[in-house]
């Protein structure tokens, strides 16, 4: 009886969590719809629209985020399976994957860096305004997804049924992918259309 009374508590936490994440991730959405709206605005009505990206460098720094966020995902996969059967296989995937999502932060930062020592600020004109906010505002996405993934290596020291580390899995799993989405739109927005 108290297994059953357990198994239903648990179902209700994992939906009203899925929930939660869904509706957290559907205003996070809005909001970048948004940004996209009047980036596309703007860059229409200002015209010659250069890329942010022009250079070696720049480019370089934004195709190795890519990719560095692209393979953060399947470390977070890899991590979410071993999480049923190997919890030190899951830890060990789990540290790879906030290593990934610090690299692309710093790698941001020094993204940030050149393209400022060049000249192009958030003040140079529309254009710098708008890369730096909407980079800018994904990165405080990925600090806030960082923070989740740290929360979830040190929750795995925990004893919690399988039922609720899955759980746990599934609604950073849900973020940390959906912000992975998020940056290969912004790329493709910003580095090269």
């Amino acid at each position: 009886m108290t297994t059953q009374i357990l198994s239903k508590k648990i179902k209700v936490d994992e939906f009203t969590s899925t929930l939660g994440t869904i509706v957290a991730l559907g205003c996070i959405t809005m909001l970048f719809v948004t940004f996209f709206v009047s980036y596309s605005i703007l860059r229409i009505q200002f015209g010659m629209w250069s890329r942010p990206g022009t250079g070696l460098i720049p480019i370089t720094i934004a195709i190795g985020n890519t990719i560095v966020l692209l393979a953060s995902s399947y470390t977070y996969h890899k991590s979410a399976i071993y999480s049923k059967t190997h919890i030190d296989l899951a830890k060990k995937w789990l540290g790879v994957t906030l290593g990934l999502g610090i690299v692309f932060l710093l790698a941001q930062l020094i993204l940030w860096d050149v393209l400022v020592n060049a000249g192009f600020t958030p003040k140079s004109n529309i254009i710098g305004s708008v890369f730096y906010l909407l980079t800018g505002m994904h990165g405080l996405h990925i600090v806030a997804g960082v923070g989740a993934l740290a929360l979830v290596y040190l929750k795995l020291n925990k004893s919690y049924s399988d039922g609720e580390r899955s759980n746990l899995f599934k609604q950073v799993g849900m973020l940390w992918h959906f912000l992975d989405v998020l940056w290969v739109c912004l790329f493709v927005a910003i580095f090269i259309i």
